[in-house]
């Protein structure tokens, strides 16, 4: 049954990848909802498979050499079992996706208005005049003035922080209902950084907009995210309200790195928390909990049964034995 309250539910989502060395299962199972308004943060260590759930979204995988499973459904259509050229009306107009480093992104032959307006003329079938209006319009709403002499720029000419505000511009030209926004803050300076994510949160207040947040930045999370899903190794370890999760972390994995974020009220002699050894390798789809010969709670069962989820209250869950043992 559809929740009416989620813009996107993702179920049991799996990706097979298939490549010279073998399978490998760069998602097992992935669990995720994104509700109406809301700004959800993906959190895990790099290769966890959260830039592998945003491009599953969009369906970005080639199709030769990948296999997926499960249902992602957006406004109850299943992104997952759409034909590309379905999917191809979502990308830019309902769906959109900003990344890590803008200038890998952008066009640099062609102007940043140029480039915004092309949205406009091919999602919304929007005059070349019409089309103009609307980025200098966008130009404006993300904070690149005078609007017009932006238009004419092209993207060697901005600093990172304006080529970011440009992909933002490029994003919600066409007002999508969903934002992937993939660690769109990473290359940038605390201070620009800062000022992208006061205008993301802004932009999603302003249009309602949900954004799917992407980032190993658990700061970034009690910042600007409503709620927070926890990724291991191809999979959602817990989700649930970010002060809940935060608060009250149910996972070990989860309370891991929580522990390992300096804060001012660590003491000089104090060591950051560690989490010890590395994850499994990728090429074997594994059976049991993927995290026990890392966790220091592990037991038996743990080595044996890959777990489901133990749910706590509010929406809060984690797939762990060790909750309420």
């Amino acid at each position: 049954m559809i929740d009416m309250e989620n813009l996107l539910e993702i179920n049991g989502l799996t990706v097979e990848l298939m490549t010279e060395r073998g399978i490998v299962y760069a998602l097992s199972g992935v669990d995720l909802n994104v509700a109406h308004g809301q700004i959800h943060g993906v959190v895990g260590e790099s290769g966890c498979g959260k830039s592998m759930t945003a491009k599953s979204i969009m369906r970005l995988h080639n199709p030769k050499r990948s296999r997926m499973g499960g249902t992602i459904l957006f406004e109850g259509e299943d992104i997952a079992a759409m034909e590309i050229k379905e999917v191809e009306r979502l990308r830019g107009k309902d769906i959109s996706m900003i990344f890590q480093d803008p200038a890998m992104s952008l066009n640099p032959l062609m102007s940043v208005g140029n480039q915004i307006a092309e949205m406009a003329r091919v999602h919304l079938k929007s005059s070349k005049a019409e089309a103009r209006q609307i980025a200098l319009g966008m130009l404006e709403k993300v904070g690149l003035s005078p609007a017009i002499n932006r238009y004419r720029q092209y993207p060697f000419e901005l600093s990172g922080g304006m080529q970011q505000r440009v992909m933002i511009a490029i994003a919600i030209a066409c007002s999508p209902k969903l934002l992937i926004a993939d660690e769109p803050t990473t290359a940038l300076d605390a201070t620009i950084q800062a000022q992208i994510l006061e205008l993301i949160q802004s932009l999603s207040d302003e249009m309602g907009m949900s954004v799917l947040f992407i980032t190993h930045n658990f700061g970034i999370v009690a910042e600007i995210c409503s709620a927070v899903s926890v990724m291991y190794q191809g999979r959602v370890v817990e989700t649930g309200y970010t002060r809940s999760v935060l608060d009250n972390p149910a996972h070990p994995y989860t309370a891991a790195l929580i522990a390992s974020i300096p804060t001012m009220a660590l003491e000089s002699q104090k060591r950051l928390g560690s989490i010890p050894g590395r994850p499994d390798t990728l090429y074997e789809n594994l059976s049991y909990c993927p995290f026990c010969a890392r966790c220091p709670q592990a037991f038996g069962q743990c080595r044996n049964e890959r777990p489901g989820y133990q749910y706590l209250e509010d929406g809060h869950r984690a797939a762990c034995f060790g909750i309420g043992g």
